[in-house]
C-alpha cells in the first residue's frame, strides 16, 4: 500500500464522494491512502446501511452518509475533487448510469477512484469465494435481480476505459488473512450458502442450484476461503 501512497502523495483529495458505500467499510481505504481530504460523503440506497454507517462514523464531522440514487445524484455539476466506487461494477447492468453520473459531478481536473475484486490468478481460498461469488449471483440473475459474476483484471480495466476514463494507475493488493480455514468465516459463508440455496426451492433447477451449494460448503470445509486480490484503478476522466 506504501506505493500506492507516494504515488498519490501530491494529490489533495478535497470533498470525496463514494458511491455505493454501503455501511462505510471503504471509507478506512481512503482515509489511508489519500492526503488533504475536506471532507467524504457516502450514498447509498440502502437507508439501514446508511444508518449503520452513520453510527460507526459519528465522531468523525469530516464524513457524511445520505440515502441517495446514484444513478440520479441530487449534485450540481462538478463538485467533488475525487469520486470512487468499490466493489459495486458486478451490480451494475450496461444501461446504468451511475458511472456517468459520477463523471458529472467530478471536477475537471478531479481524479476518479475504482475498487473492484477480480477472479483470475488467485490462490485456492480465493477462489473459494469466486465460486461462492458466482454461485450467489446466478442465483440473483435467475430471480430477475442484476448481479454479473466476478470480472476478470481485464473486464474491469476495459469496462472503465470505455466509460471513457483514461487510466492513469493500477494497483493490486490483499487483505493479508492469517487463517484461511477460521471456523467462524466457514460458519458465516456456510449460513450464506444454505440461505441461498433456500431462495431457489420453488424453481425448476433448484436441485441443481443445491448441488452447487453443497460442493461450495465441502470446499470451504476442505480448503477455507478468502476474499480475492482487489484491483484499484485511478484515472481522470477523458476530455
Amino acid at each position: 500500500m506504501e506505493t500506492l501512497k507516494s504515488k498519490l502523495v501530491q494529490y489533495k483529495a478535497g470533498h470525496i464522494l463514494e458511491v455505493g458505500t454501503g455501511t462505510g467499510k471503504f471509507i478506512p481505504m481512503m482515509l489511508n491512502i489519500f492526503n488533504g481530504i475536506d471532507q467524504i460523503v457516502g450514498i447509498d440506497m440502502d437507508h439501514e446501511a446508511i444508518l449503520q454507517a452513520k453510527n460507526t462514523y459519528i465522531e468523525n464531522t469530516k464524513i457524511d452518509f445520505v440515502a441517495m440514487n446514484a444513478e440520479q445524484l441530487s449534485y450540481e455539476d462538478h463538485t467533488f475533487n475525487t469520486v470512487c466506487i468499490s466493489n459495486a461494477l458486478h451490480h451494475m447492468p450496461p444501461e446504468s448510469k451511475v458511472l456517468d453520473e459520477m463523471k458529472r459531478v467530478l471536477k475537471s481536473d478531479g481524479l476518479f477512484l475504482i475498487n473492484e475484486l477480480f477472479c483470475d490468478g488467485q490462490n485456492e481460498a480465493q477462489l473459494s469465494h469466486v465460486m461462492y461469488h458466482h454461485f450467489s449471483a446466478g442465483i440473483d440473475r435467475r430471480l430477475g435481480i442484476y448481479h454479473s459474476q466476478t470480472y476478470t483484471k481485464q473486464q474491469i480495466l476495459d469496462l472503465i476505459r470505455d466509460k471513457g476514463i483514461r487510466v492513469e494507475i493500477v494497483y493490486e493488493y490483499n487483505e493479508s488473512k492469517g487463517n484461511v480455514r477460521a471456523e467462524q468465516d466457514i460458519v458465516l459463508v456456510t449460513e450464506a450458502c444454505r440461505k441461498h440455496i433456500e431462495r431457489t426451492k420453488n424453481l425448476s433447477d433448484y436441485i441443481e442450484f443445491k448441488r452447487r451449494g453443497e460442493e461450495i460448503i465441502e470446499r470451504l470445509n476442505n480448503i477455507g476461503i478468502q476474499r480475492p486480490t482487489q484491483l484499484m484503478v485511478l484515472g481522470k476522466v477523458e476530455a
